[in-house]
């Protein structure tokens, strides 16, 4: 009896060994390119949360850079890519080979066209792309 428990505890360990190697998380570094300020950090941070299967996020404005943790092997680079490209910009496993073409956006310090300083400017103003701003209406 006691040659079977001692069997079935060696069997219960070397399975739970076996699932915690095939669940090891694993890092991704991607370069990402457009990003200008503070709220740009925080766009891809959440695009990149929203990914199913991704454990942490770290984005690094001043290297243009995003250190990706995933729960496991399955999530594929791809889905990565296009969740930060939803966002309105570009990333790449290693370093982009040239600045892409990117929507022009109003990022300078967190002004808008009117030339708020930071603490004014409404979060939702910061990174637009122009096109998307309203513009006032012409007086007549």
């Amino acid at each position: 009896m006691q040659r079977v428990i001692l069997i079935l505890l060696i069997a219960v360990i070397a399975v739970g060994l076996v699932g915690a190697q095939t669940t090891k998380s694993q890092t991704v570094k991607l370069s990402v390119a457009g990003m200008k300020c503070e709220n740009c950090v925080e766009k891809v941070d959440k695009a990149l949360r929203g990914v199913e299967g991704v454990k942490d996020v770290k984005v690094d404005l001043k290297k243009q850079m995003a250190v990706v943790t995933l729960a496991s092997a399955d999530v594929k680079p791809e889905a990565l890519f296009k969740a930060v490209d939803d966002a309105g910009f570009k990333a790449a496993i290693g370093k982009l080979p040239t600045a892409p073409t990117m929507k022009k956006e109003n990022c300078d310090g967190c002004k808008d066209k009117e030339g708020k300083k930071e603490a004014d400017a409404k979060k939702e103003d910061c990174c637009k792309p122009e096109a998307a701003k309203t513009k006032p209406a012409p007086k007549s």
